[in-house]
């Protein structure tokens, strides 16, 4: 790699540290959402559950009690598929975490190096001459 395309690396590597935090953070929160909705969904259809066995020791008609146990079968299928998507989310976050933490041990010491050098850089053109 050249001088310039490692002054390249390091004037951009700043904004891509930025935005793979900003990135990273994102999918983080992403994922605590679809958590938080797993456990909703979960708490609805346990409710609809208990509803439903409710109904039935108390006699309600059967029409309505199957609608309740038939709600609560729905909750619980969305339950499941609400589960399988908090695994992608999880996944998807450790990734984003595997992707700073590669990007700044890889090229880390480019900006840390020039962030800490005692000296100012130069115009980019003195970089490009051979």
């Amino acid at each position: 790699m050249s001088v310039t395309e490692s002054l390249k690396d390091a004037a951009t590597y700043a904004a891509l540290r930025t935005k793979l935090a900003w990135l990273t953070h994102q999918v983080h929160t992403h994922a605590e959402t679809v958590t938080k909705v797993t456990t909703d969904v979960d708490e609805t259809a346990e409710q609809m559950q208990d509803a439903s066995e409710t109904m039935k020791a108390l006699a309600v008609d059967a029409a309505t009690t199957a609608e309740f146990a038939d709600a609560a079968l729905t909750m619980t299928g969305a339950k499941e598929a609400a589960g399988a998507y908090t695994a992608a989310a999880d996944s998807a976050a450790a990734a984003a975490d595997d992707a700073k933490t590669t990007v700044e041990s890889d090229h880390g010491g480019i900006a840390d190096a020039v962030d800490t050098s005692p000296v100012d850089m130069a115009e980019a053109a003195f970089y490009a001459q051979q």
